[in-house]
């Protein structure tokens, strides 16, 4: 007499696998997603932070190729999972405002993509979208000879020296 499985028996393992694999695949697939969310905060604090330095140190920026080793598009789009969820905009300080060299961190081209909606929902991430910075100075529509007066930024500006610098 052979031994072997029955057909019985091996119709029950298959179900029992296809069970498996349905609650399985969808977890490993949140994680991979958690996983994408987790890297494109830090990617984003280490951005911010080698800007920083290389202005603090330079009194300048130069290209962010030059200034950090953070992957970017050509078009300062942070990449999340194949997805332009987040983009990076330098700008330089304005001596008629005063306005201070920052850096404004802004929704990228595919917001609307469910891992760039992930990301824009961590706390980090959303903390540096929203984040605003005050200094005195100027309106930038002020007629000249207008005292200075505390201004505040647009959303998601950083300022990259002196005084409220987030990092």
């Amino acid at each position: 007499m052979k031994k072997g499985f029955t057909m019985i028996e091996l119709v029950f393992v298959i179900v029992i696998l296809g069970i498996l694999a349905a609650v399985a695949i969808p977890r490993l697939a949140a994680t991979r997603d958690d996983a994408e969310v987790a890297k494109a905060a830090t990617n984003l604090s280490t951005l911010l932070g080698d800007v920083g330095a290389y202005y603090t140190s330079q009194g300048k920026f130069g290209t962010l190729a030059e200034m950090t080793n953070v992957p970017l598009t050509s078009a300062n789009e942070l990449l999340a999972a194949g997805k332009k969820c987040l983009k990076v905009t330098l700008t330089s300080y304005n001596a008629t405002t005063n306005k201070p060299a920052n850096v404004k961190v802004e929704q990228g081209d595919d917001k609307t993509e469910s891992i760039c909606t992930a990301i824009y929902k961590n706390s980090g991430v959303d903390k540096l979208l929203t984040n605003k910075f005050k200094w005195s100075g100027l309106a930038a529509n002020a007629q000249a000879g207008t005292a200075p007066s505390e201004q505040t930024s647009d959303a998601g500006e950083y300022p990259v020296s002196g005084l409220s610098v987030a990092f």
